[in-house]
């Protein structure tokens, strides 16, 4: 029985930003196909509004979304979910409407009972699988709770309150030209008060932000700060000495930007960092080295082989199921020690799980396909292989007009050894509808989960981020006939960044006969999601951590869309995997931190800090980030990587810059 409205064949949708486009009066939705199977359909236990059918609920959520380009999904006051990056799905099988949402944070899977629109907003009344009671979600137009006339009016007294509180603690300097008005040419946003404190010829750049702000925010002004300092150098033409900036962040709110500034370069700038009570204007400074004990802890890593052997005939079931010789694409993530997720390009298809038979201690062996987790059995296996097998037709590297040399790859059905990271992404297909054969990369299953497949493609090949990164010594005192002199790296040929003049004179190389140490990235040690690396109040995961062929750690940040915060991002993780390298080694065994707990078996890691890599396609790179970069401390030692739009099928690096270097 159809329960679509007219013009609406489903529900599933997957919205990301880069699969819905929002357009003025309209809205242009990509929908990907359910990826669900049958379930019985239980009860509503929400008893106090009208009953709805699924296809209304569908209906209600759609509409709301398709309203709102920027809806967020909050639970008790919280935002779980931004639904401009989050993706999420819709399924109105067997009159049950299951909404499924996941981002880089989080995943959840929950059954709506009700959407009832309440003061501009919609109250989602959910329940988990396997749990009676229900629970509130709220789906409101915007994060950003205020109303635009509550939001401006609070920034403008902030402007205000901000003016006054300098004039007061800094009596010989005059606050000059402070604002809060967008400029998007330079990345400016209207939640940071900006402006200078001035004396004669010598200036400091100020910014600030309110305590109403989201914590996202508050966080990610350090980068903005940059910006303006930048920016105000720039404008000033020498005509003032702009010696350095002062940041203003609400009380409480400092920890992250206080870890960060530490790591800043303190000959380009000075750096001030104050807290703002903005009930009794009491403006507190804060010390960079005053940042108390970093909010961090290291989980252990399992053991895979022991895993493989526990999940062996899960392993072995869940092959059958996928299309012969397509095995190698297949990836296995642990979860926990109990837990084993198949993964596609970073896409979770199916997962098993190990458990206790009830009254026994007898081992259970569960395996589930699809956002609501159907059980594998005989009846439902012929179908859940015909759609994994439309899963995998249409999320793959399709050919481009460039013939890559591919590497051969040889099956791996070792868990952790296959090409990809862990993702908390279950996206769901229905497959009576075909894929668009005209475009196959416009197929939503083909663009979901991009930063995912990112990180499944340099887990299989990793050697291209890091050719000739380091200097190849000549020996000029024994030339070969078959090569010449300016000839790039044998290793990195087709690698429009290898060029000539980028190998470094005879003298600068070093002592010839010194044993060569180019700092690759070891294939055999990399570590993806690393759970570990927590404290940032908007991320708790580490794309990639591996080590070089130097011993030198190596944190690997991968972004597939333009995002501002990519370099300090990138420094909170640096700084916490140098934290737990540091660490006093165990008196015993010897070993580090990383070591004693599972990491980098048999690997002698290098004292020096760890290195860190920026990875991202060239287009998606924000031209703001080269800025940020040049104020890192020169501790801090950086590699910008840009990737050919063509990485998903092979990682090319159109262009390079370290720190140090121009």
């Amino acid at each position: 029985m159809a329960l679509a409205p007219p013009r609406r064949a489903h529900y599933e949708t997957a919205h990301s930003a880069g699969l819905v486009k929002q357009e003025t009066g309209s809205s242009q939705q990509e929908t990907a196909r359910s990826f669900s199977f049958p379930m019985p359909p239980r009860p509503s236990a929400d008893k106090s509004v009208a009953p709805q059918t699924a296809a209304q609920i569908a209906t209600a959520i759609e509409d709301f979304v398709a309203q709102y380009g920027e809806a967020a999904i909050l639970e008790d006051g919280k935002v779980l979910f931004d639904l401009r990056s989050a993706k999420y799905t819709l399924s109105t099988e067997h009159d049950r409407c299951t909404l499924h949402l996941w981002s880089e944070e989080r995943n959840m899977v929950r059954r709506i009972l009700s959407a009832t629109p309440r003061n501009g907003s919609l109250r989602l009344s959910t329940q988990r699988f396997g749990q009676a009671q229900p629970k509130l979600l709220e789906l409101v137009s915007s994060r950003e709770r205020r109303t635009p006339t509550t939001r401006e009016a609070a920034r403008t007294r902030y402007l205000k309150t901000l003016e006054r509180v300098l004039q007061r603690e800094f009596p010989d300097w005059k606050p000059d030209a402070f604002r809060t008005a967008m400029d998007l040419e330079r990345s400016f946003g209207p939640a940071y008060a900006r402006g200078s404190l001035i004396r004669g010829n010598q200036a400091w750049a100020v910014i600030g932000v309110n305590e109403q702000e989201t914590a996202t925010t508050i966080d990610g002004i350090l980068t903005l700060g940059i910006l303006w300092l930048h920016h105000c150098r720039e404008q000033a033409g020498g005509r003032r000495l702009y010696q350095g900036l002062k940041l203003i962040l609400p009380r409480g709110t400092a920890t992250l930007t206080l870890s960060r500034l530490a790591w800043l370069n303190e000959a380009a700038a000075q750096w001030r960092l104050y807290e703002l009570d903005q009930n009794t204007e009491e403006l507190t400074p804060r010390d960079a080295a005053d940042q108390g004990n970093l909010r961090t802890r290291l989980v252990h890593h399992p053991d895979e082989k022991a895993a493989s052997e526990r999940f062996a005939d899960a392993i072995e079931q869940v092959m059958q199921l996928v299309p012969a010789g397509e095995e190698q694409r297949v990836e296995q993530r642990l979860r926990s020690t109990a837990e084993l997720a198949f993964l596609l390009h970073g896409m979770e298809f199916a997962r098993a799980r190990i458990g206790l038979a009830p009254n026994s201690f007898a081992r259970t062996l569960e395996i589930t396909a699809g956002v609501d987790e159907t059980p594998l059995t005989s009846a439902t296996c012929r179908e859940i292989a015909a759609r994994i097998a439309e899963l995998f037709r249409r999320r793959r590297a399709f050919g481009s007009a460039t013939d890559f040399a591919r590497r051969g790859q040889r099956p791996s059905r070792r868990i952790g050894a296959a090409s990809a990271t862990a993702a908390h992404s279950r996206l769901q297909l229905r497959a009576e509808r075909p894929a668009e054969e005209g475009n196959p990369a416009q197929d939503p299953l083909y663009r979901a989960a991009p930063e995912r497949w990112l990180e499944s493609v340099l887990r299989r090949d990793l050697a291209p981020l890091t050719r000739s990164l380091a200097p190849q010594p000549r020996v000029a005192s024994l030339p070969r006939a078959e090569a010449f002199a300016n000839d790039p790296d044998p290793d990195t040929r087709g690698n429009r960044a290898d060029r000539p003049e980028s190998v470094p004179p005879f003298a600068e190389a070093g002592n010839p006969h010194e044993p060569r140490v180019i700092p690759h990235l070891d294939p055999n040690h990399v570590y993806t999601q690393v759970p570990a690396i927590a404290g940032a109040s908007d991320r708790g995961l580490l794309d990639l951590l591996g080590v070089t062929a130097d011993g030198r750690l190596a944190v690997i940040e991968l972004k597939a869309d333009d995002d501002l915060q990519l370099a300090l991002q990138g420094l909170d993780y640096w700084i916490r995997v140098r934290h737990h390298h540091l660490q006093t080694a165990d008196a015993t065994t010897g070993l580090g931190e990383f070591q004693r707990h599972g990491y980098f078996r048999g690997v002698e890691l290098s004292p020096l800090p760890p290195r860190l890599y920026l990875v991202a396609p060239t287009l998606y790179i924000h031209p703001a980030t080269e800025t940020i970069l040049r104020y890192l401390s020169p501790h801090v030692e950086w590699n910008l990587l840009a990737l050919d739009e063509r990485w998903r099928q092979e990682i090319r690096v159109i262009w390079r810059k370290q720190s140090g270097r121009s």
